[in-house]
């Protein structure tokens, strides 16, 4: 008896496998992209010089996932792709320090030495000029993922996301302060869907297999954190990290659902895209004004109001 074979399916990770995408994990281990007829790979990140969205445009059955703003000036750029889904609905884009610099708004950055990494510098220039905080009251330096960062005191505040660095941090004996980046006018989407508009067109039902299964697998993840968390762990092939795993997921839920019943997991908000894109064009993050339409696809999964 034949079996119709699965359709291979490669899934770029801007980040290293952990519950930051406990979705796509969940859905790659219990199956559901089998079910959905999908032979899916989820790439980690790892620095080879070319970049998520330079990877997906490469061609072939695949998408990414990325920063909203890093699609954005990919789009302003000519790169024919678009945003196709959201994996959370809040940013965990964030500002560690530790306790005792007292950091806890961007108005208390002032005289401080701030580390950020390439997707997240321009946002927090565009946020401290929207605070009425001059750039040159902040000593601002972009800087690539490390702990020691915090460890060894380089800087009095470092980018990190909310559910993954503060937890790392902790596990080392170090507590830090949270403090979101994201402001009324630019509140950033992070791990974002996107696709070439030349695959959503030739394989958009595909695509949307994929969407599919893996925001299945999200909703699921979050309502079994305790399972979701040793799935990730044996992925990663050390059952021992489940409890930090976990620890992350508490973290993570809130940023999953945002304001939306866990039903809408996924969607795009348009008027925030809207926001974000006007104040992008505003601040020179990109060359042209864009509308929504030109960056969001609406084809493959229903996008918010």
């Amino acid at each position: 008896m034949s079996t119709n074979p699965r359709t291979p399916f490669t899934f770029y990770l801007d980040w290293i496998m952990c519950a930051q995408f406990a979705g796509l994990c969940w859905a790659k281990a219990r199956g559901l992209y089998d079910a959905a007829g999908l032979d899916v790979t989820l790439l980690p990140w790892h620095e080879d010089g070319r970049s998520i969205i330079d990877k997906v445009m490469l061609g072939g059955i695949c998408a990414g996932s990325s920063e909203d703003n890093l699609i954005v000036s990919a789009v302003a750029n000519t790169h024919a792709l678009k945003a196709i889904g959201a994996m959370l609905q809040e940013t965990p884009l964030s500002l560690m320090s530790r306790k005792t610099q007292h950091i806890r708004s961007f108005q208390d950055l002032r005289g401080k030495r701030v580390g950020m990494h390439s997707d997240g510098i321009r946002a927090l220039e565009v946020i401290l000029t929207l605070e009425g905080i001059p750039l040159s009251d902040v000593d601002l330096h972009e800087v690539t993922f490390d702990l020691d960062h915090v460890r060894q005191n380089r800087f009095d505040a470092v980018q990190g996301y909310a559910m993954t660095e503060p937890i790392q941090l902790a596990g080392l004996g170090i507590e830090v302060d949270v403090m979101p980046v994201s402001h009324l006018r630019l509140h950033p989407y992070a791990q974002v869907f996107f696709a070439s508009t030349d695959c959503i067109a030739h394989n958009g039902h595909v695509l949307a297999r994929f969407l599919a299964a893996s925001l299945a697998g999200w909703r699921a993840a979050m309502a079994d954190l305790d399972e979701a968390a040793l799935i990730i762990a044996t992925l990663l092939g050390d059952v021992s990290c489940a409890p930090q795993q976990r620890h992350m997921l508490d973290r993570l839920l809130p940023l999953v659902t945002g304001h939306l019943p866990m039903a809408r997991v996924g969607a795009l908000n348009v008027p925030q895209w809207q926001r974000n894109l006007a104040t992008y064009a505003e601040f020179g993050l990109i060359n042209q004004p864009l509308a929504t339409h030109a960056v969001l696809d609406s084809t493959l999964l229903p996008i918010g109001v």
